[in-house]
């Protein structure tokens, strides 16, 4: 069996196993806290997302939400939350499967957060301000998608036309 490299001498796969221990408390301590059992919502959870909204003045979180983005909301609790936690194991032990699971999750935070910015513009009801901190809130899941999925679409490339890339 060949031992895999190190996690810190893995410099990508650091970044995303960083984010993913970020983004599993945000899911369940912000975004997703309307949809879970009261049992699983904390004074914690409606303070931090409280504070969200006054601080932010995001609609999505604010008002009723649209339709779609109730639906991400839903992705983040049944497909972000248990692959963020599988992603942590994963590239700690730099896992197979990586680059298959890492890819779908980076096209689909591309999407999904690209939408979000592209209806927050268009919001006539909020300053210029107030769009750019949003901006700077969803804009870094809307890089960190796209740069994720290219790597990871260049990893499998690699595996499947038998040569390395060089971050391999």
């Amino acid at each position: 069996m060949v031992q895999s490299a190190s996690l810190i001498s893995r410099k990508r796969d650091l970044i995303y196993f960083i984010f993913f221990a970020i983004h599993l408390p945000i899911i369940f301590l912000v975004d997703t806290v309307p949809l879970l059992p009261s049992l699983l919502q904390t004074n914690l959870s409606h303070h931090i997302r409280s504070y969200y909204i006054a601080t932010y003045h995001d609609k999505f979180f604010s008002e009723p939400a649209p339709a779609w983005f109730s639906t991400y909301i839903a992705m983040e609790l049944v497909y972000h939350a248990p692959l963020s936690l599988w992603a942590l194991g994963a590239l700690l032990r730099d896992d197979p499967l990586v680059p298959m699971h890492l890819l779908v999750f980076g096209v689909q935070s591309f999407v999904t957060s690209s939408a979000c910015l592209a209806e927050v513009w268009g919001w006539d009801d909020r300053t210029v301000a107030q769009k750019q901190d949003l901006t700077m809130l969803y804009a870094p899941y809307v890089m960190l998608g796209a740069f994720m999925a290219l790597d990871m679409l260049f990893r499998l490339r690699g595996k499947l036309l038998g040569t390395k890339s060089k971050s391999e």
